[in-house]
């Protein structure tokens, strides 16, 4: 376990120019937007990347662009707390003027982030998005399936940055970026699956010749090529209609549903196909069983948007969505 994102590798996004080929064009990025952050979500999913940039890309589409130059340059680093679903926040974050307090949980890496974003409730009923620094925070431990540090924030009192109406947006997004991270994980945990059947002789042939092996993988291949048409055909949604428009969150829910089930059962299924190499500490591809139980679970299961995609549908009636 360690206690820190990979610095290491931020810097390198950071000088390479990948932090700042998908900001804004207005802070001195390159504007690739949405789809840029798709694309390398996906590669940080297959790498199993060890950094905040589901959570840094989230902000960078909902809080005031000051915020953006040091991360562009990779001097600022933010991380929200957005893992939870709505439906499962008993005592959320209250926000009293500026002043935030209450306990949210499950937050990454909180010990090399500086600030959070995070969901509270104002005195009106309404929930917010809330910009504040880690140091105003007390922060606990937590970890999660894959070894990564998690925190517990407790907040007495704390000043916050900024405060944004853009939750709904917020979640949108960590539901479409973790779907990213979930293709990702499975295509990566596909092609080693594919390599080890294809070398791997019993009974003097590869496994991969064995029907049961065979039609299995093909399964699988179909889970991971349909993961990735829902994905993309979110981010083509939310850019035809915008992030708001039902067309979009139809196929962000539908994205995450996905991506959420495919995972699972593509990663189950490559451990199943690697035998006792599958569950071997030694070998890597029990870490994308593990990471890709943690990002089914990012912002909500397949259930939970399964739900959320039944109110949208019965809000807004597929046929008037043209």
């Amino acid at each position: 376990m360690s206690d820190e994102h990979d610095r290491r590798l931020w810097r390198i996004l950071a000088d390479t120019g990948l932090l700042a080929a998908v900001l804004p064009e207005t802070v001195g990025g390159g504007g690739t937007g949405v789809p840029g952050m798709v694309r390398l979500l996906t590669d940080a999913g297959a790498a199993l990347a060890r950094l905040p940039l589901v959570e840094t890309f989230v902000a960078a589409l909902v809080v005031d662009e000051k915020n953006l130059p040091e991360v562009l340059s990779g001097e600022l680093v933010i991380t929200a707390g957005l893992t939870e679903h709505p439906s499962t926040l008993a005592a959320p974050l209250r926000l009293t003027g500026r002043r935030l307090n209450g306990i949210t949980q499950l937050v990454p890496y909180p010990l090399s982030s500086d600030l959070v974003l995070v969901p509270a409730l104002r005195e009106d009923g309404k929930e917010v998005l809330a910009l504040a620094s880690l140091s105003t925070a007390r922060i606990g431990d937590q970890v999660t399936t894959t070894g990564e540090p998690l925190g517990v924030l407790e907040f007495i009192d704390a000043e916050v940055m900024e405060i944004s109406d853009a939750v709904g947006e917020a979640r949108a997004y960590a539901a479409l970026f973790s779907s990213a991270m979930l293709c990702g994980i499975a295509a990566r945990a596909l092609a080693m699956t594919a390599e080890y059947v294809g070398g791997r002789v019993q009974f003097g042939h590869p496994l991969a010749t064995f029907q049961g092996v065979a039609l299995r993988a093909a399964d699988r291949y179909i889970d991971s090529r349909a993961m990735q048409a829902a994905l993309w055909d979110a981010v083509h949604a939310i850019a035809a209609h915008g992030i708001n428009s039902p067309r979009a969150r139809y196929a962000i829910a539908a994205a995450k549903i996905w991506a959420a089930d495919g995972a699972r059962r593509v990663v189950g299924s490559a451990q199943h196909l690697h035998g006792g190499f599958g569950v071997d500490i030694t070998y890597p591809l029990h870490r994308y069983h593990a990471w890709a139980r943690y990002w089914e679970l990012y912002g909500g299961s397949a259930e939970a948007w399964s739900g959320d995609l039944g109110e949208l549908i019965s809000a807004y009636p597929i046929e008037e969505d043209e």
